[in-house]
């Protein structure tokens, strides 16, 4: 919402004072470099968040970062109730909070409205890949989009992770499997979002060839966390064989709690 009461956010130019944070920019800078696992303080943060969020409960700064901080407390619904807000509400916002919105709307299984706002995005790859690389490549690799990847992979600036797609990429191909692959990503994102809360991968090339390893990361609600993970590693296994393919042994998951996410700032990395 552009109603001139919003402050562009970025961790590069918040300013940290001490607390009480008095305004959005220092909560979402304190915020970041929380591990999920500090609880406590992520409740102290929320607490002055609704103090701020009181006197301008329709800021999208704020409820941006609220859906944040809802993700972090575990709390599924809340976020994606939030998120459906936010979109109604529209507006213009800065490039950082654009691209926390659309992070935490893949990690809540929202695909579809995170695919609207990355469309014009992949269009003008070049002018957007610097500012989006992690939301493109996340959602890319959670719709089980190929083509997507391999357009990122030709302008990525990091020669091995370049490598690394571009070989994900043609094992698919080689195996005549690239349709496959999206159905069976997406079969998969159908079994966890009513209880993902972050979504991500890591990418490993040490067995000769690309290994994606994609980490959902669950509240309370979603129970027993070994047996969704082994739920989806077996509709990994049904998926191929009903397919007639071998085993896609590029691919697995793994299912852990909310509360053992890194910081925020501990992951982001360059283009």
């Amino acid at each position: 919402m552009s109603d001139g009461q919003n402050q562009e956010i970025s961790p590069a130019t918040a300013q940290v004072g001490p607390l009480p944070a008095t305004d959005f920019p220092t909560i979402y800078r304190l915020l970041v470099k929380l591990d999920y696992r500090q609880q406590d303080e992520i409740q102290d943060l929320e607490r002055q968040l609704y103090l701020l969020l009181k006197e301008n409960p329709e800021n999208i700064n704020g409820l941006i970062i609220l859906m944040q901080e809802q993700i972090m407390r575990g709390e599924h619904q809340k976020a994606k109730s939030l998120a459906y807000k936010i979109w109604d509400l529209g507006g213009e916002m800065s490039p950082a909070l654009e691209a926390l919105f659309i992070s935490n709307m893949i990690n809540l299984g929202l695909t579809d409205m995170a695919g609207i706002l990355l469309k014009p995005k992949f269009d003008a790859l070049n002018t957007y890949i610097k500012i989006f690389y992690p939301q493109l490549l996340k959602y890319a690799i959670a719709t089980g989009n190929l083509n997507y990847i391999e357009r990122i992979a030709v302008l990525d600036s990091n020669f091995e992770t370049k490598k690394a797609l571009q070989d994900f990429v043609n094992m698919f191909k080689y195996m005549d499997a690239a349709d496959h692959f999206k159905a069976l990503q997406q079969s998969l994102l159908a079994i966890i979002k009513d209880v993902v809360l972050s979504y991500d991968h890591q990418i490993y090339t040490d067995r000769g060839f690309t290994d994606v390893v994609i980490t959902v990361y669950t509240g309370e609600e979603a129970g027993d966390l070994p047996a969704l993970n082994n739920k989806l590693e077996m509709q990994i296994t049904a998926y191929c064989a009903a397919k007639g393919l071998p085993r896609f042994n590029n691919l697995s998951y793994a299912v852990r709690p909310i509360k053992e996410h890194p910081s925020l700032l501990s992951m982001s990395t360059p283009a």
